[in-house]
């Protein structure tokens, strides 16, 4: 097992593998991902589970980030992006892992993509809040990251585009809040039974 593995194990239990199947997301919502991330020239953007490297080619030439990365358990999707990006001239800023996207070193993280699944993102939760920067984005295609808050907020919590979904978090805030707001519900909960007994006594 490697020093990675070991790490994934004792903090956060047995490492899973594949959470979901291949499915590619339409270069349009592709495109509305990287403009609701404010993908930028200064970002680095980490596509888990970027099977054909749609977003990494779109996050590199049309919005212009820093670099991106991609972990993909296929290999020969690995040995075709990495063909693109020598015929393209993206070496060094174009990066394929062909691994598991769960083992990703997140640090350098400005922005994240996601197309897994719900349960693939509580999985990835924690791994998400201990290791990505204050400022991080992270976007999810159709799923959301239950226990967080979107940065749209309010209802619907998502963006539309045509009928897909596109959940965006920024962290911290995307779970201090929450955590936060549950700690007051608790108080104010505590509040209501008090202030019910006091009346009460009085009665």
């Amino acid at each position: 097992m490697s020093s990675a593995q070991e790490r994934w194990s004792y903090r956060w239990g047995p490492l899973p593998s594949s959470v979901a199947p291949y499915v590619p997301t339409p270069i349009q919502v592709v495109r509305r991902m990287l403009e609701l991330a404010e993908a930028g020239e200064d970002d680095v953007v980490y596509d888990l589970g970027c099977g054909d490297g749609r977003i990494l080619f779109t996050a590199v030439e049309e919005f212009g980030v820093k670099k991106a990365v991609g972990y993909e358990l296929n290999a020969s999707m690995c040995e075709s992006i990495m063909r693109r990006v020598r015929e393209r001239g993206l070496e060094g800023r174009i990066e394929v892992v062909n691994g598991n996207l769960f083992l990703a070193d997140l640090r350098e993280a400005s922005i994240v993509t996601l197309y897994l699944t719900t349960s693939g993102n509580s999985k990835l939760r924690p791994k998400l809040e201990e290791e990505l920067r204050p400022g991080a984005r992270v976007v999810s295609h159709d799923f959301p990251i239950r226990g967080w808050r979107t940065v749209k907020g309010g209802y619907p919590d998502h963006y539309s585009y045509g009928t897909h979904r596109i959940y965006v978090y920024r962290v911290p805030d995307a779970f201090r809040i929450v955590y936060e707001d549950s700690g007051d519900d608790r108080w104010r909960r505590l509040r209501e039974i008090f202030l019910r007994l006091e009346r009460g006594n009085r009665d």
